[in-house]
């Protein structure tokens, strides 16, 4: 009986070879899009390109994910940094902007949502009557 270690058939280490596995799946290397095309230039004021490289909770995509390079990787973070810092990108993902969190709100915020509503209008009625009142004609 032979074995792998005499035979010198397949190398030792992880079982599948370098890519893992039998062959169902060969995992192509990522060409950064920066690299391949040297026409495309990284600017902050490029929303559109910009958020191809933010996740959808509004992270900036690393590197083993979007593909770039080291070196244009760096370049897109400060580019996304800066279209954050002037609003043209979002430092939060949408849905959380719309509802709003606990954390967001003031302190006496939960304290006014408790209060039951007849209490709102009772105190709300003689301010926006007095208010509306026009001195002039009474």
């Amino acid at each position: 009986m032979v074995t792998s270690r005499d035979s010198g058939a397949r190398p030792q280490g992880r079982p599948g070879g370098r890519f893992g596995g039998r062959g169902r799946f060969q995992q192509r290397r990522k060409v950064c899009a920066f690299c391949a095309d040297k026409n495309i230039i990284i600017d902050y004021k490029d929303t559109a390109r910009l958020s191809r490289y933010i996740s959808e909770r509004a992270k900036i995509d690393p590197r083993r994910r979007s593909g770039t390079c080291a070196r244009h990787q760096r370049a897109l973070s400060e580019a996304i940094k800066q279209a954050r810092i002037i609003a043209l990108l979002p430092f939060v993902p949408e849905h959380i902007r719309k509802s709003g969190t606990s954390w967001m709100m003031s302190p006496s915020a939960p304290k006014a949502a408790e209060a039951a509503p007849e209490a709102k209008t009772e105190n709300a009625a003689p301010v926006v009557a007095a208010t509306t009142e026009n001195p002039a004609t009474a």
